[in-house]
């Protein structure tokens, strides 16, 4: 800080400390090569500064205690305003009368618009657990106040697949876990559709598939064939 504080509470108060300190009501002054005359002048430029400080505050005072009236007022005013529409927005509903809103000078309510449906879930992940079970997730934003509808296709030995079909619900966390895979398929395949509350619903999503075992046929081997690793013997 320096020696004369620039904050105004503070240096109003070092003013009048230092004007009492030159200028004593009772006693010499001390000899601070200071006159007469400067230590009044001082002593009297403190005291319109005290003055005018004062004013401020009441000033500031006034002004924040009118402010909190008016914020109080208005609210309240809002309030009311709120009923009497919400009254009008009745009354024309009630009678159909179309004509309400013009003679009440205030704009009819817009018609709530359609929510579009969602994106399509994207990034589909599985996971084969020890259990043979499969996990799937996936990724999704649909802005709340949605589910997540789960199908899955089955490809037998004979490698074709069926239908889809609706399995199950995604939980929340947009994942699934399928605790009821066939045995002995080709392939099982996913695919996901997020719906609203509203009953929008996105297109479905690519399928995940999942393989099992090799997807690529054996080679034949009938009369004559050679297994890997063996020598042809003449007869």
């Amino acid at each position: 800080m320096g020696r004369i504080p620039n904050d105004d509470a503070a240096f109003i108060a070092w003013a009048r400390t230092h004007a009492n300190l030159w200028s004593p009501a009772q006693g010499e002054p001390p000899a601070i090569g200071l006159d007469d005359a400067e230590r009044a002048r001082f002593l009297a430029r403190c005291e319109a500064a005290e003055a005018a400080h004062a004013s401020m505050l009441a000033a500031r005072q006034r002004a924040l205690d009118a402010t909190a009236r008016k914020d109080t007022t208005f609210a309240i005013l809002r309030r009311e305003a709120s009923a009497d529409v919400a009254r009008i927005d009745a009354f024309a509903a009630t009678t159909g009368d179309e004509e309400t809103y013009a003679r009440a000078g205030v704009r009819a309510p817009k018609a709530p618009g359609a929510r579009p449906a969602p994106p399509e879930p994207t990034d589909l992940r599985t996971r084969i657990d020890t259990d043979g079970s499969i996990r799937l997730s996936f990724k999704v934003t649909t802005g709340g106040g949605a589910t997540y509808l789960v199908q899955r296709t089955t490809t037998g030995p004979d490698g074709v697949a069926s239908p889809y079909f609706f399995l199950a619900y995604a939980d929340k966390n947009k994942t699934y876990t399928d605790n009821a895979v066939p045995i002995g398929l080709k392939s099982v395949g996913y695919r996901v559709a997020a719906r609203l509350n509203t009953g929008a619903v996105s297109p479905w999503s690519v399928t995940a598939t999942v393989p099992f075992g090799s997807q690529k046929p054996a080679a034949a081997q009938g009369v004559g064939a050679v297994a890997k690793g063996t020598k042809k013997h003449a007869g």
